[in-house]
């Protein structure tokens, strides 16, 4: 066990669930907010809603390789409590913002300072030895979950009890409280030494861009849905109202099977394999997606979506416990960033598709996405 230990772990994991949970408390009503306050026509509300809900995370995508430099220069708690503290102000302001461009400011400022995932996985690397950092790093992802699985059910409550204002609010305090925690217990540790340093481009082997697929693709499943809950709705002839209420709890059921598949299928990979385990999961992910386009209610649609999110969500750890077990901040941010750059072009891809397409198109493409994704890695990591 390094600095820290177990204590940062949890920690670390702790605040990435309040990370998590306020992004998901959001989220989830953040296409209706942005319904309600644009004066657009149906198209370009949609694309609005698809760039509003995507910017943070290719901003992300972008930030997160320099974030992981970073920590070369800087001693990673600072720059972790301190990207917690920005990004609760954000939030708070969010409360306040009256036009679309200005949540989009703010989403993409979200994004520019808010690469603390990749700060955070290099305390827990630098905190493990090297034989239990998958299991941290799959506390760590727990974390992540729990706030995924929480955050939504939550968020439609808080808007109905108490307004959208608020609801942001109270996001921000929840991250406030989160960056307090941080600071108070998690242990000091000196930056990354000099010579573990890596440029961006020495990270671009075969081997980590396949790595890197694998994550934009199993992020874009998990990613993808919620920008078109509204025209998923429609198609079954709910009202607003409705459409509202079911929300959140169609993504808690689905958040709760990527939990539980991510820990059974990760289990059952020590016995039969990492490499067949990612096979089976890849074929799964190529499957069930088309398989939505064959629904026709809203029962038997989350029914398919609760087994697609259990399948590909255990691709993630599988990738990371791979590609991210050395503690170079180019490495880790660089695999991060793909993450990022799946949740950024997640909403953007469906939010578009359902635009100039329908609801079955955007299934298989899906499909497609996670076909290639397959042949590419079938090709490069044999």
């Amino acid at each position: 066990m390094k600095s820290g230990g177990l204590h940062n772990v949890i920690f670390i994991s702790f605040s990435q669930f309040g990370v998590a949970f306020s992004f998901q408390f959001v989220y989830i009503f953040l296409p209706f907010y942005v319904a309600g306050m644009s004066q657009h026509s149906p198209q370009a509300t949609l694309l609005w809603v698809g760039a509003i809900m995507g910017s943070t995370s290719l901003c992300l995508a972008l930030t997160s390789p320099a974030c992981g430099s970073l920590a070369h220069r800087f001693r990673p708690k600072s720059l972790y409590v301190a990207g917690m503290v920005i990004q609760a102000t954000l939030f708070l302001v969010f409360g306040f913002a009256t036009t679309l461009p200005g949540l989009l400011i703010l989403r993409m400022l979200q994004g520019a300072f808010g690469g603390i995932s990749t700060i955070g996985l290099i305390i827990i690397s630098l905190s493990s030895s090297e034989e239990k950092r998958a299991f941290h790093f799959g506390i760590f992802q727990s974390g992540i979950s729990l706030g995924q699985l929480i955050g939504p059910s939550l968020g439609v409550f808080a808007v109905a009890a108490f307004g959208y204002q608020w609801a942001f609010i109270s996001a921000s305090l929840i991250l406030f409280a989160s960056s307090l925690f941080c600071y108070m217990y998690v242990t000091p540790m000196l930056p990354l030494p000099s010579e573990t340093k890596s440029s961006i481009w020495s990270t671009l082997d075969k081997r980590v861009l396949t790595g890197a697929m694998l994550l934009m693709t199993a992020t874009t499943h998990l990613g993808f849905l919620p920008s078109v809950l509204p025209q998923v709705f429609e198609r079954f002839g709910l009202d607003q109202a409705t459409a509202l209420r079911w929300a959140g709890p169609i993504v808690m059921f689905y958040t709760a099977t990527s939990m539980i598949g991510t820990y059974a299928w990760s289990y059952l990979s020590r016995r039969i394999g990492v490499r067949r385990m990612t096979d089976f999961l890849l074929l799964s992910g190529v499957v069930l997606p088309a398989l939505l386009a064959f629904t026709n209610g809203l029962a038997s649609f989350t029914i398919v979506v609760m087994l697609e999110m259990g399948m590909v969500a255990a691709i993630v750890p599988l990738a990371m416990s791979i590609f991210a077990a050395e503690p170079k901040g180019n490495v880790i941010g660089f695999l991060n960033s793909s993450r990022f750059v799946a949740m950024a072009l997640g909403p953007m891809l469906a939010t578009s598709l359902v635009a100039f397409a329908n609801l079955p198109t955007l299934y298989l493409c899906m499909s497609g996405i996670t076909l290639a994704t397959y042949l590419v890695y079938k090709v490069f990591l044999k």
